[in-house]
């Protein structure tokens, strides 16, 4: 790569703010160091040093220039999307006393609105079976009854007392195990 592509690409790889400091300090150069030169030439084109520091000062400018329409653009898109938040749910509320108006019905009248009437959901036999044996499957996983299921379901309690176990449980107690005696220290 030729010198001057490198110094090219190692300018050109830059953000807005080092490309305008990268300006000012190059007017600063200019004034400073090449006030006295009546011509520069750079890529094949002559400069007076008034009309180079014009050329970066306008690059400046225009940078700004692009800082405040992004500011004012970002400004835009937050106030529309706060109104487009507002006029659907202003939309939702109008529809909806339209359609309480004139009945859902009134397909031609909604039309006149902008609004589509509901589409009817169309279930296929598939989906309505397969929705049935899933809603058994959960009525017999939850043990769900329903009333007159409920109603032959009876609990039969015979015992009159407390119920003793049928065998008596005894706890047997561990064999004691000797230890031998302690001796005495002298």
């Amino acid at each position: 790569m030729s010198e001057k592509k490198e110094v090219k690409a190692s300018l050109s790889n830059t953000n807005r703010t080092t490309f305008q400091n990268r300006c000012r300090n190059a007017i600063a150069g200019v004034q400073k160091d090449l006030s006295s030169v009546t011509s520069i030439t750079l890529e094949g084109v002559d400069y007076t040093p008034t009309t180079l520091m014009a050329l970066l000062q306008n690059a400046i400018k225009l940078a700004d220039a692009t800082v405040a329409a992004r500011a004012a653009w970002l400004l835009a898109v937050k106030t529309e999307q706060a109104n487009t938040a507002q006029i659907l749910g202003v939309l939702a509320a109008l529809k909806a006393y339209v359609t309480l108006k004139f009945g859902s019905g009134a397909v031609d009248t909604q039309a006149d609105f902008g609004f589509s009437p509901k589409k009817a959901v169309v279930k296929t036999a598939a989906t309505k079976a397969e929705a049935a044996a899933k809603a058994v499957a959960t009525r017999a996983a939850r043990h769900t009854m329903g009333s007159e299921q409920k109603k032959t379901v009876h609990g039969s309690s015979h015992a009159t007392g407390p119920v003793s176990p049928a065998t008596p449980t005894t706890n047997p107690t561990p064999a004691a195990t000797p230890q031998a005696p302690a001796t005495p220290k002298a």
